[in-house]
């Protein structure tokens, strides 16, 4: 019980230390009862994929996967459902923001951008809370390393850095929906894409490494290592790629927002 706690403490602090420094991303900042609904939507987002790998067999990796089948994988169990469920998430928060008084002219591009920032930020939570708790994960991680906190120190930091970065992709999509009177289809169309595209390839290198260590742990022979080093190298190209698209997106939505701001400031033609 004592660990369980432990986990969650950690992954709600370090969770809270990535929504401020979302908040000081752009200049303009968004009212804290609005990233709490982005945070409510987002966490509860995974439940209903929770549920459905809950009810299904174990995932069995072909035999010998090679970087296609980690394709394959990467885009079907992660790139398209989590970014879809995220998706409908921000979507939600979207028309709540719209269309209830409390809520009142509280979306603008800053808003639209953070929103699914906010959104993956309170996925990754939760899932980082699920990988924390599983038992399989835990009894492997205390036997190579010997403290199982490094879970939801880990993930804290790693998963929901890259979970935030695709929301910066999406969000510089989503921001353009605020000038639209109704939905936007075609800019949330383009920011899902953008984010699906983000996390496969963010678990295109990843994906059959950590399926093939949970599975075997201790066993694997060096033979079967060395026949992960292509996924590991594709990895360590392909995260920090998107990590850099996201940094990217980011100073583009600080100018859009600055040349906005200029021009409101413009004195009137006529």
């Amino acid at each position: 019980m004592g660990l369980t706690i432990a986990a969650i403490a950690i992954i709600l602090v370090i969770t809270a230390g990535w929504v401020w420094l979302a908040q000081c991303l752009l200049p303009i900042k968004t009212k804290w009862r609005v990233v709490a609904l982005a945070l409510g939507l987002g966490a509860l987002s995974p439940l209903p994929l929770l549920l459905m790998f809950h009810l299904k067999d174990r995932l069995v990796l072909p035999k010998d996967p090679d970087l296609v089948d980690a394709l394959f994988i990467s885009l079907t169990m992660a790139g398209l459902p989590e970014e879809l469920v995220k998706s409908v998430a921000v979507l939600v928060a979207f028309l709540i923001l719209r269309h209830f008084s409390v809520f009142h002219q509280q979306m603008d591009k800053a808003t639209a951008f953070r929103l699914p920032i906010l959104c993956g930020l309170a996925f990754a939570a939760v899932e980082n809370i699920g990988y924390s708790l599983n038992t399989a994960v835990i009894e492997m991680v205390g036997k190579e390393i010997g403290n199982p906190l490094i879970v939801p120190l880990v993930r804290s930091l790693a998963a929901s850095l890259l979970h935030a970065s695709l929301g910066c992709l999406m969000g510089l999509f989503f921001a353009r929906m605020v000038d639209s009177p109704g939905i936007n289809w075609a800019a949330a169309l383009a920011g899902f894409t953008a984010a699906v595209i983000g996390h496969t390839a963010v678990d295109w290198g990843l994906i059959v490494p950590v399926l093939t260590v949970l599975d075997r742990g201790k066993d694997l022979n060096p033979a079967e290592m060395e026949a992960l080093l292509a996924h590991f190298i594709l990895a360590m190209v392909l995260i920090p790629s998107v990590i850099g698209a996201a940094i990217v997106s980011v100073f583009v939505m600080r100018r859009r927002l600055r040349l906005a701001a200029d021009h409101a400031a413009l004195p009137a033609t006529f």
